[in-house]
């Protein structure tokens, strides 16, 4: 699940899904980091890399 807020890092954890934090959103890195982010994204184009890196270590 993407998401720039804590609680979307929080809501994506919960419910058994990755994390990816969206840094060109409202929220900072570290709202992110700390609310459990598993990847940090600095633009849309990141999001593809991001997700590969989380399958390959699933």
């Amino acid at each position: 699940m993407v998401g720039d807020r804590s609680y979307d890092m929080i809501a994506a954890r919960k419910n058994g899904l990755a994390a990816l934090g969206a840094l060109w959103g409202y929220g900072s890195e570290a709202e992110l980091s700390e609310a459990g982010a598993h990847a940090l994204c600095a633009a849309p184009s990141d999001l593809a890399a991001s997700c590969r890196d989380l399958a390959a270590s699933a």
